[in-house]
């Protein structure tokens, strides 16, 4: 049973997700742990807050993207992506990725991604208070990082 502070993400492998070889090609992890960042910034309430309002709004860019591939996926494979914070700074944030497939309880890969706090201006700012409160709800330990056997 996983915490409330983790999200999960179903992904179902497509075919154009495949390299050569017939299973999922290396680089596409980074796009199922950005749909994963993206829905677990979203179910914490950060997303919606990135919006622009007024013709500026605070971002965040990545800054640091690492995958550790611990076995191949394949065409059909229901995959769970299991998203939560490793560590929050004053004007970053480090969330940490889990690709699991249920079926066999495999986990297929670990990610971790560094985001950097933006102003209107594309310049590292202090993330605010309110941001800084619902990421911290998401803070876990519950999750491998890449350098975790």
């Amino acid at each position: 049973m996983l915490p409330p502070s983790v999200t999960v993400t179903e992904i179902v492998v497509r075919p154009n997700d495949m390299d050569a070889d017939r299973n999922v090609n290396n680089a596409v992890y980074f796009e199922y742990f950005h749909q994963a960042r993206l829905e677990h910034l979203h179910r914490l309430g950060v997303y919606p807050s990135l919006r622009r309002e007024g013709g500026a709004a605070n971002l965040f860019a990545v800054a640091e993207n690492g995958c550790r591939y611990r076995a191949p996926a394949y065409f059909g494979d229901r995959l769970e992506v299991r998203t939560g914070a490793l560590a929050l700074g004053q004007r970053s944030f480090t969330l940490v990725y889990q690709v699991v497939r249920p079926a066999d309880g495999r986990e297929i890969a670990r990610g971790r991604s560094v985001q950097v706090w933006l102003d209107a201006e594309g310049r590292s700012t202090l993330i605010p208070d309110p941001v800084r409160e619902l990421l911290a709800a998401s803070v876990t330990t519950e999750l491998p990082d890449l350098a975790d056997q």
